[in-house]
Protein backbone atom coordinates (compact mmCIF):
# COMPACT_ATOMS: atom_id res chain seq x y z
CA UNK A 1 0.00 0.00 0.00
CA UNK A 2 2.67 2.49 0.92
CA UNK A 3 4.46 2.03 -2.26
CA UNK A 4 1.60 2.46 -4.37
CA UNK A 5 0.76 6.05 -2.26
CA UNK A 6 4.36 6.89 -3.31
CA UNK A 7 4.05 6.01 -6.58
CA UNK A 8 1.17 7.87 -7.04
CA UNK A 9 3.03 11.06 -5.15
CA UNK A 10 5.81 10.70 -7.59
CA UNK A 11 3.72 11.01 -10.58
CA UNK A 12 1.54 13.60 -8.58
CA UNK A 13 4.44 15.75 -8.67
CA UNK A 14 5.67 14.88 -12.65
CA UNK A 15 2.88 16.00 -13.34
CA UNK A 16 2.94 19.38 -11.07
CA UNK A 17 6.12 19.88 -13.02
CA UNK A 18 5.35 19.57 -16.14
CA UNK A 19 2.47 22.04 -15.98
CA UNK A 20 4.56 24.50 -14.25
CA UNK A 21 7.27 24.30 -17.42
CA UNK A 22 4.25 24.44 -19.98
CA UNK A 23 3.26 27.64 -17.98
CA UNK A 24 6.72 28.63 -17.89
CA UNK A 25 6.93 28.58 -21.35
CA UNK A 26 3.72 30.26 -22.31
CA UNK A 27 4.59 33.41 -20.64
CA UNK A 28 8.13 33.42 -21.58
CA UNK A 29 6.53 35.01 -25.09
CA UNK A 30 8.03 38.03 -27.06
CA UNK A 31 5.95 40.48 -25.74
CA UNK A 32 3.99 43.10 -28.42
CA UNK A 33 4.56 45.90 -26.14
CA UNK A 34 7.53 47.00 -23.80
CA UNK A 35 7.27 45.78 -20.19
CA UNK A 36 10.40 47.55 -19.56
CA UNK A 37 9.64 51.04 -20.11
CA UNK A 38 8.79 51.96 -16.61
CA UNK A 39 11.83 50.39 -15.08
CA UNK A 40 13.99 53.11 -12.93
CA UNK A 41 17.38 52.68 -13.21
CA UNK A 42 19.10 51.89 -15.90
CA UNK A 43 20.64 48.86 -14.59
CA UNK A 44 17.24 47.62 -14.05
CA UNK A 45 16.44 48.18 -17.93
CA UNK A 46 19.45 46.54 -18.95
CA UNK A 47 18.41 43.36 -16.68
CA UNK A 48 14.78 43.32 -18.20
CA UNK A 49 15.75 44.02 -22.00
CA UNK A 50 18.70 41.32 -21.63
CA UNK A 51 16.10 38.65 -20.62
CA UNK A 52 13.16 40.39 -23.37
CA UNK A 53 16.17 40.06 -26.23
CA UNK A 54 17.18 36.11 -25.06
CA UNK A 55 13.24 35.13 -25.70
CA UNK A 56 12.65 37.07 -28.54
CA UNK A 57 15.77 35.79 -30.15
CA UNK A 58 14.46 32.24 -30.54
CA UNK A 59 10.73 33.80 -31.44
CA UNK A 60 11.70 35.48 -34.77
CA UNK A 61 9.28 33.41 -37.12
CA UNK A 62 6.95 36.20 -37.89
CA UNK A 63 7.71 40.01 -39.32
CA UNK A 64 6.05 41.20 -36.25
CA UNK A 65 8.52 39.57 -34.06
CA UNK A 66 11.22 40.41 -35.62
CA UNK A 67 10.69 44.15 -35.16
CA UNK A 68 10.28 43.63 -31.72
CA UNK A 69 13.27 41.92 -31.63
CA UNK A 70 15.04 45.06 -33.42
CA UNK A 71 13.36 47.20 -31.18
CA UNK A 72 14.40 45.23 -28.32
CA UNK A 73 17.68 45.54 -28.92
CA UNK A 74 17.57 49.62 -29.66
CA UNK A 75 16.44 49.51 -26.31
CA UNK A 76 18.62 47.60 -24.53
CA UNK A 77 21.37 49.54 -26.01
CA UNK A 78 20.16 52.97 -24.89
CA UNK A 79 19.45 51.67 -21.37
CA UNK A 80 23.06 50.64 -21.73
CA UNK A 81 24.11 54.39 -23.08
CA UNK A 82 22.35 55.73 -19.76
CA UNK A 83 24.00 53.11 -17.59
CA UNK A 84 27.60 54.00 -19.25
CA UNK A 85 26.47 58.10 -19.09
CA UNK A 86 25.48 57.83 -15.12
CA UNK A 87 28.35 55.99 -14.73
CA UNK A 88 30.98 58.33 -16.23
CA UNK A 89 29.09 61.30 -13.86
CA UNK A 90 29.91 59.50 -10.82
CA UNK A 91 33.64 58.66 -11.82
CA UNK A 92 34.13 62.46 -12.93
CA UNK A 93 32.49 63.00 -9.48
CA UNK A 94 34.68 60.77 -7.61
CA UNK A 95 38.26 62.20 -9.30
CA UNK A 96 37.42 65.43 -8.82
CA UNK A 97 36.64 64.91 -4.68
CA UNK A 98 39.96 62.61 -4.90
CA UNK A 99 41.92 65.76 -6.77
CA UNK A 100 40.27 68.05 -3.65
CA UNK A 101 41.47 65.16 -1.19
CA UNK A 102 44.75 64.93 -2.91
CA UNK A 103 45.20 69.05 -2.84
CA UNK A 104 44.37 69.58 0.31
CA UNK A 105 46.84 66.49 1.86
CA UNK A 106 49.64 68.23 -0.16
CA UNK A 107 49.25 71.42 1.96
CA UNK A 108 49.15 69.43 5.23
CA UNK A 109 51.89 67.36 3.88
CA UNK A 110 54.42 70.37 3.09
CA UNK A 111 53.01 72.32 6.50
CA UNK A 112 54.18 69.13 8.86
CA UNK A 113 57.32 69.02 6.71
CA UNK A 114 58.20 71.79 7.46
CA UNK A 115 57.22 72.00 11.29
CA UNK A 116 59.53 68.54 10.90
CA UNK A 117 62.87 70.23 9.35
CA UNK A 118 62.49 73.38 12.45
CA UNK A 119 62.59 70.36 14.99
CA UNK A 120 65.56 68.34 13.40
CA UNK A 121 67.35 71.81 13.43
CA UNK A 122 66.23 72.51 16.86
CA UNK A 123 67.29 69.10 18.11
CA UNK A 124 70.63 69.31 16.58
CA UNK A 125 71.45 72.85 17.97
CA UNK A 126 70.75 71.08 21.32
CA UNK A 127 70.98 67.56 20.40
CA UNK A 128 75.51 67.28 21.96
CA UNK A 129 74.00 68.67 25.38
CA UNK A 130 74.66 65.22 27.67
CA UNK A 131 72.52 64.30 30.70
CA UNK A 132 75.84 65.22 32.81
CA UNK A 133 75.57 68.98 31.41
CA UNK A 134 72.01 69.18 32.17
CA UNK A 135 73.09 68.12 35.77
CA UNK A 136 75.16 71.03 36.00
CA UNK A 137 73.41 73.45 34.41
CA UNK A 138 70.68 72.99 36.97
CA UNK A 139 70.07 74.95 40.06
CA UNK A 140 68.40 72.25 41.92
CA UNK A 141 67.39 68.82 41.44
CA UNK A 142 63.15 70.08 40.41
CA UNK A 143 64.86 72.21 37.76
CA UNK A 144 66.54 68.90 36.29
CA UNK A 145 63.29 67.09 36.48
CA UNK A 146 61.40 70.06 35.02
CA UNK A 147 64.16 70.10 32.52
CA UNK A 148 64.36 66.29 31.79
CA UNK A 149 60.67 65.56 31.65
CA UNK A 150 60.33 68.66 28.89
CA UNK A 151 63.19 67.36 26.63
CA UNK A 152 60.92 63.71 26.86
CA UNK A 153 58.26 65.71 26.39
CA UNK A 154 59.86 67.20 23.19
CA UNK A 155 61.08 64.23 22.04
CA UNK A 156 57.65 62.66 21.84
CA UNK A 157 56.59 65.17 19.98
CA UNK A 158 58.83 64.65 17.50
CA UNK A 159 58.03 61.16 16.79
CA UNK A 160 54.27 62.03 16.81
CA UNK A 161 55.34 64.91 14.18
CA UNK A 162 57.00 62.05 12.13
CA UNK A 163 54.14 59.45 12.47
CA UNK A 164 51.75 62.38 10.98
CA UNK A 165 54.54 62.88 8.54
CA UNK A 166 54.99 59.17 7.37
CA UNK A 167 51.22 58.80 7.48
CA UNK A 168 50.38 62.06 5.43
CA UNK A 169 53.26 60.42 3.06
CA UNK A 170 51.11 57.30 2.48
CA UNK A 171 47.99 58.64 2.89
CA UNK A 172 48.78 60.73 -0.28
CA UNK A 173 50.24 58.19 -2.25
CA UNK A 174 47.12 55.90 -1.72
CA UNK A 175 45.00 58.83 -2.79
CA UNK A 176 46.85 59.45 -5.96
CA UNK A 177 47.19 55.96 -6.75
CA UNK A 178 43.24 55.60 -6.38
CA UNK A 179 42.50 58.92 -8.39
CA UNK A 180 45.19 57.29 -11.17
CA UNK A 181 42.44 53.71 -10.86
CA UNK A 182 39.45 56.05 -11.01
CA UNK A 183 41.12 58.08 -14.33
CA UNK A 184 41.38 54.33 -16.30
CA UNK A 185 38.35 53.11 -15.22
CA UNK A 186 37.00 56.44 -16.28
CA UNK A 187 38.89 56.02 -19.54
CA UNK A 188 37.24 52.56 -20.22
CA UNK A 189 33.80 53.97 -19.76
CA UNK A 190 34.28 56.35 -22.20
CA UNK A 191 35.41 53.95 -24.87
CA UNK A 192 32.46 51.48 -23.36
CA UNK A 193 30.24 54.62 -24.42
CA UNK A 194 31.64 54.97 -27.71
CA UNK A 195 31.32 51.10 -28.53
CA UNK A 196 27.89 51.17 -27.51
CA UNK A 197 27.00 54.84 -29.42
CA UNK A 198 28.06 52.79 -32.43
CA UNK A 199 26.37 49.53 -31.66
CA UNK A 200 23.31 51.58 -31.27
CA UNK A 201 23.50 53.48 -34.91
CA UNK A 202 24.48 50.16 -36.94
CA UNK A 203 21.37 48.47 -34.84
CA UNK A 204 18.90 51.64 -36.23
CA UNK A 205 20.70 50.96 -39.51
CA UNK A 206 19.84 47.14 -39.08
CA UNK A 207 15.87 48.20 -38.56
CA UNK A 208 16.30 50.41 -41.34
CA UNK A 209 17.99 47.85 -43.73
CA UNK A 210 15.18 45.17 -42.69
CA UNK A 211 12.36 46.96 -42.94
CA UNK A 212 13.63 48.18 -46.79
CA UNK A 213 14.32 45.20 -47.76
CA UNK A 214 11.32 43.50 -46.48
CA UNK A 215 8.84 46.39 -48.00
CA UNK A 216 7.08 45.81 -44.41
CA UNK A 217 5.81 43.19 -45.92
CA UNK A 218 5.11 39.40 -43.85
CA UNK A 219 5.74 37.64 -46.77
CA UNK A 220 8.63 39.29 -48.49
CA UNK A 221 10.08 38.82 -44.96
CA UNK A 222 9.10 34.98 -45.05
CA UNK A 223 10.64 35.02 -48.27
CA UNK A 224 13.88 36.28 -47.54
CA UNK A 225 13.98 34.04 -44.61
CA UNK A 226 13.13 30.81 -46.92
CA UNK A 227 16.24 31.95 -49.68
CA UNK A 228 18.57 31.92 -46.76
CA UNK A 229 17.17 28.57 -46.03
CA UNK A 230 17.32 27.33 -49.19
CA UNK A 231 21.02 28.41 -49.35
CA UNK A 232 21.97 26.50 -45.97
CA UNK A 233 20.37 23.53 -47.35
CA UNK A 234 21.73 23.25 -51.00
CA UNK A 235 25.66 23.70 -49.15
CA UNK A 236 24.52 20.89 -46.67
CA UNK A 237 23.13 18.48 -49.89
CA UNK A 238 26.44 19.76 -51.82
CA UNK A 239 28.79 18.63 -49.02
CA UNK A 240 26.37 14.80 -48.20
CA UNK A 241 26.84 14.10 -52.66
CA UNK A 242 30.71 14.89 -51.89
CA UNK A 243 30.96 12.53 -49.83
CA UNK A 244 29.90 9.34 -51.57
CA UNK A 245 30.77 10.42 -54.61
CA UNK A 246 33.32 13.54 -54.93
CA UNK A 247 36.48 12.96 -56.06
CA UNK A 248 38.96 15.50 -54.29
CA UNK A 249 42.05 17.30 -56.42
CA UNK A 250 45.29 18.35 -54.52
CA UNK A 251 45.46 22.15 -55.13
CA UNK A 252 48.18 24.44 -54.02
CA UNK A 253 48.18 27.61 -52.08
CA UNK A 254 47.15 30.38 -54.58
CA UNK A 255 45.92 28.17 -56.74
CA UNK A 256 42.74 29.01 -58.50
CA UNK A 257 39.55 27.09 -57.77
CA UNK A 258 36.66 29.46 -59.37
CA UNK A 259 35.54 32.13 -60.58
CA UNK A 260 33.64 34.91 -58.64
CA UNK A 261 29.58 34.37 -59.40
CA UNK A 262 26.38 34.40 -58.05
CA UNK A 263 25.03 31.34 -58.43
CA UNK A 264 22.30 29.75 -55.37
CA UNK A 265 20.85 32.49 -52.65
CA UNK A 266 22.91 35.31 -53.96
CA UNK A 267 22.05 39.06 -53.47
CA UNK A 268 24.70 39.88 -56.32
CA UNK A 269 28.28 38.24 -57.39
CA UNK A 270 30.48 37.80 -54.66
CA UNK A 271 32.04 35.01 -52.61
CA UNK A 272 30.99 33.16 -49.68
CA UNK A 273 34.35 31.91 -47.43
CA UNK A 274 34.10 30.18 -44.57
CA UNK A 275 36.08 28.08 -42.29
CA UNK A 276 35.20 24.59 -40.65
CA UNK A 277 36.61 22.36 -37.97
CA UNK A 278 36.43 19.37 -40.37
CA UNK A 279 38.58 16.41 -41.15
CA UNK A 280 38.27 14.85 -44.70
CA UNK A 281 37.55 11.48 -43.33
CA UNK A 282 34.60 13.41 -41.51
CA UNK A 283 32.96 14.75 -44.77
CA UNK A 284 30.03 12.87 -44.08
CA UNK A 285 29.53 14.98 -40.99
CA UNK A 286 29.42 18.34 -42.34
CA UNK A 287 26.39 20.51 -40.40
CA UNK A 288 26.37 23.82 -42.44
CA UNK A 289 25.36 25.79 -39.24
CA UNK A 290 27.73 24.71 -37.04
CA UNK A 291 31.57 24.22 -36.29
CA UNK A 292 32.72 27.16 -38.00
CA UNK A 293 35.49 29.71 -36.80
CA UNK A 294 36.08 33.65 -37.82
CA UNK A 295 37.56 33.52 -41.06
CA UNK A 296 39.94 36.71 -40.11
CA UNK A 297 41.95 34.56 -37.29
CA UNK A 298 43.36 32.24 -40.29
CA UNK A 299 43.90 34.75 -42.44
CA UNK A 300 46.98 37.00 -43.41
CA UNK A 301 47.06 40.37 -41.64
CA UNK A 302 46.09 43.45 -44.32
CA UNK A 303 44.46 46.50 -44.72
CA UNK A 304 41.00 45.81 -46.34
CA UNK A 305 37.94 48.15 -47.44
CA UNK A 306 34.26 47.24 -45.74
CA UNK A 307 30.90 48.38 -47.17
CA UNK A 308 28.87 50.58 -44.66
CA UNK A 309 26.31 48.07 -43.04
CA UNK A 310 28.78 45.16 -43.55
CA UNK A 311 29.73 44.20 -39.90
CA UNK A 312 28.42 45.76 -36.42
CA UNK A 313 31.92 47.62 -35.97
CA UNK A 314 31.76 49.26 -39.09
CA UNK A 315 29.81 52.93 -39.57
CA UNK A 316 26.81 52.26 -40.87
CA UNK A 317 26.85 54.95 -42.91
CA UNK A 318 30.17 54.93 -44.68
CA UNK A 319 32.67 52.93 -46.15
CA UNK A 320 35.78 51.76 -44.14
CA UNK A 321 39.22 50.32 -44.21
CA UNK A 322 40.49 48.31 -41.50
CA UNK A 323 43.73 46.04 -40.73
CA UNK A 324 42.31 42.71 -40.05
CA UNK A 325 43.67 38.88 -40.29
CA UNK A 326 45.90 37.30 -37.54
CA UNK A 327 47.11 33.90 -39.48
CA UNK A 328 48.99 32.48 -42.38
CA UNK A 329 46.59 31.90 -45.27
CA UNK A 330 46.17 33.79 -48.01
CA UNK A 331 42.93 35.38 -49.29
CA UNK A 332 41.12 34.18 -51.34
CA UNK A 333 40.71 36.80 -53.82
CA UNK A 334 43.52 39.51 -54.64
CA UNK A 335 41.64 42.61 -53.76
CA UNK A 336 38.83 42.16 -51.82
CA UNK A 337 36.11 44.19 -50.37
CA UNK A 338 33.60 43.00 -47.22
CA UNK A 339 30.39 42.88 -47.66
CA UNK A 340 29.57 40.82 -44.59
CA UNK A 341 31.27 40.02 -41.59
CA UNK A 342 31.30 36.90 -39.39
CA UNK A 343 28.67 36.45 -36.34
CA UNK A 344 26.09 38.70 -36.31
CA UNK A 345 25.82 41.32 -38.79
CA UNK A 346 23.29 44.30 -39.83
CA UNK A 347 22.02 41.24 -42.37
CA UNK A 348 22.82 38.41 -40.37
CA UNK A 349 18.89 38.44 -39.70
CA UNK A 350 17.61 36.13 -42.64
CA UNK A 351 19.66 33.21 -41.13
CA UNK A 352 17.70 30.86 -38.73
CA UNK A 353 21.00 30.96 -36.28
CA UNK A 354 20.74 34.73 -36.96
CA UNK A 355 24.62 35.05 -37.50
CA UNK A 356 26.23 34.60 -40.40
CA UNK A 357 29.24 31.84 -40.70
CA UNK A 358 31.46 33.02 -43.13
CA UNK A 359 32.81 36.25 -44.94
CA UNK A 360 31.14 37.65 -47.59
CA UNK A 361 33.56 39.41 -50.32
CA UNK A 362 33.94 40.57 -53.88
CA UNK A 363 36.64 42.12 -56.30
CA UNK A 364 35.44 43.60 -59.63
CA UNK A 365 38.79 43.65 -60.87
CA UNK A 366 40.04 40.55 -60.38
CA UNK A 367 36.99 37.41 -60.24
CA UNK A 368 39.12 34.81 -59.65
CA UNK A 369 39.08 32.52 -56.42
CA UNK A 370 42.60 31.19 -55.28
CA UNK A 371 42.83 28.01 -52.52
CA UNK A 372 44.13 30.06 -49.15
CA UNK A 373 46.35 27.03 -48.30
CA UNK A 374 47.26 23.70 -50.07
CA UNK A 375 44.47 20.75 -49.45
CA UNK A 376 42.34 18.09 -51.22
CA UNK A 377 39.78 20.14 -52.98
CA UNK A 378 36.16 19.03 -53.94
CA UNK A 379 34.29 20.71 -56.26
CA UNK A 380 30.30 20.77 -56.72
CA UNK A 381 28.45 22.11 -59.53
CA UNK A 382 25.05 22.30 -58.55
CA UNK A 383 23.99 24.93 -61.57
CA UNK A 384 22.24 28.38 -61.47
CA UNK A 385 19.52 27.88 -58.75
CA UNK A 386 21.11 25.31 -56.46
CA UNK A 387 24.57 26.96 -56.41
CA UNK A 388 28.26 26.23 -57.36
CA UNK A 389 31.56 25.50 -54.97
CA UNK A 390 34.08 24.18 -53.68
CA UNK A 391 35.17 22.54 -50.15
CA UNK A 392 39.09 22.17 -49.67
CA UNK A 393 40.20 20.29 -46.60
CA UNK A 394 43.68 21.15 -45.08
CA UNK A 395 46.44 19.46 -43.30
CA UNK A 396 45.60 21.46 -40.37
CA UNK A 397 42.39 19.46 -40.22
CA UNK A 398 40.49 22.68 -40.86
CA UNK A 399 37.90 23.11 -43.98
CA UNK A 400 37.52 25.90 -46.26
CA UNK A 401 34.20 26.55 -48.29
CA UNK A 402 34.14 28.73 -51.29
CA UNK A 403 30.40 29.72 -52.54
CA UNK A 404 28.41 31.48 -55.13
CA UNK A 405 31.06 30.32 -58.02
CA UNK A 406 30.23 30.64 -61.32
Amino acid sequence: MYKIWKLIFLLYCLLLFLTTQVKAQTSSSCPSDDPCKDKGSAFEKVSCYSNIVSICANQRQSMASQIVYLNTKIELTTAKIEGSKEKIIALEEEIAELSEKIEKLETSLTSITNVFIDRIIATYKYGEQSYFDLILTSRRFADFINRYKYIQTVQAHDRKILFQLQNSKVNFEDQKLLREEKKKELDQAKKQLEKEQLTLSVQKKEKELFLDTTRNSESKYRSELAAAKREAEGIQKAASILSTAGVPKRVSRGETVGIMGSTGFSTGPHLHFSVYNLKESDLNKFNFGSGTENPFNFLVSRSVPFNATSCDDVSPNQKETKSVGGGPWEWPMSNPTISQCYGHTPWSWRYQSGTHNGLDMYDDSNPLIKSVDGGNAYTYRGGQSAGNGVFIFHDNDKMTLYWHLQ
